[in-house]
């Protein structure tokens, strides 16, 4: 399979320029120049370049990038290949949230993280692996629904009066019904089979109100996946996950009782729009004793998700050191205590 790849050559020096997360703007790193991503894509010196399309030997994984992004390794397991594609036609999205933290910010966040584990693995905080992090717009369905949730529910009030010395306890039963219809913005659900749902999960929130219009130039210096499922595909999980805030809206509604017991509730969703759309994330993959690991920060807030292993020979040099202490405050405990 061919593809398409595009690169924005700088006006002054012709070296690629790349989108900068730092400024939101588009930067040549030999010369320094800058122009903003309208310019960029306006098409004035923009070069094209035929490539071919291959997936990662390791995880399977196709990844798109332009010329200047070809990298030695895999973002998404850390293996040294890596995918070139276009984006177009039905793969096109319609819009993209720029990335806001650069790589040299990544790094030092990343680092930052990784120090708050007492046990954590010292290849995680080696430069090198830090070096190995790479920047993946990743493939979101984005969509708006109404919902409309009926709920049944019971309720008490507890309620006590004194008359002399007895004390006279009430108990209040209430049928409580709910009626209504809550509309639902910007609910994200990734697209891609090789990201963990649970680890994209847990990356929100995104600021959506900087979302652009889809432009190549934003793609410029970094990775991205196109999806393996379509909106029609992902709707029954944004669906699971509106209708689980969507009774938590409702049942939230419902205040004044001792105790409030949800018997019944239900909730049907109505698509108004789903786009196609790419998130920002950082992804630092390693090794550890044999196995592949993940962590992934999200490339607008800079928040951190992803398990770190335990390096079991600090745990063993600190549980030692450990018992060492209880050990000697025993012995002075028994000798201060055979002394009295």
């Amino acid at each position: 399979m061919v593809g398409l790849a595009v690169s924005y050559p700088c006006k002054n020096c012709g070296a690629p320029m790349v989108y900068d997360a730092g400024s939101g703007r588009m930067l040549c790193g030999h010369c320094g120049n800058s122009c903003t991503v309208e310019e960029a894509d306006s098409g004035h010196g923009q070069t094209e370049k035929e490539m071919r399309v291959y997936h990662c030997t390791s995880c399977g994984a196709e990844v798109i990038a332009d010329e200047q992004t070809s990298a030695t390794v895999c973002g998404f397991c850390g293996t040294p290949n890596l995918v070139e594609s276009r984006l177009a036609g039905e793969w096109k999205p319609s819009q993209v949230l720029p990335f806001t933290i650069d790589k040299k910010k990544a790094q030092e966040l990343f680092r930052a993280w990784t120090k708050k584990g007492v046990f954590t693995p010292g290849i995680l905080k080696k430069q090198s692996t830090l070096e190995s992090i790479a920047g993946i717009y990743v493939p979101y369905w984005i969509y708006d629904m109404d919902v409309h949730i009926r709920m049944q529910a019971h309720g008490t009030k507890v309620r006590s009066m004194r008359t002399g010395d007895w004390i006279t306890t009430y108990t209040d039963h209430y049928d409580i019904f709910r009626d209504l219809d809550v509309e639902f913005e910007k609910i994200p659900v990734d697209a891609s089979e090789k990201m963990d749902d649970d680890t994209m999960d847990r990356l929100e929130p995104f600021r959506y109100e900087e979302l652009r219009s889809f432009r190549m130039p934003y793609l410029a210096g970094f990775c991205s996946e196109r999806y393996d499922y379509d909106s029609s595909q992902m709707e029954p999980r944004a669906e699971e996950k509106i209708r689980h805030s969507a009774v938590s809206e409702a049942r939230n509604t419902i205040g004044g009782y001792s105790v409030v017991d949800v018997r019944q509730s239900q909730a049907d969703c109505l698509v108004k729009s789903q786009d196609y759309t790419l998130l920002p994330v950082w992804l630092l993959s390693y090794r550890y004793q044999g196995q592949a690991y993940t962590l992934a920060m999200n490339g607008q807030t800079g928040k951190i998700v992803g398990g770190i292993p335990q390096e079991k020979k600090k745990m063993g040099i600190w549980f030692g050191g450990l018992t060492a202490v209880f050990f000697a405050i025993s012995l002075l405990g028994l000798a201060f205590g055979g002394g009295v």
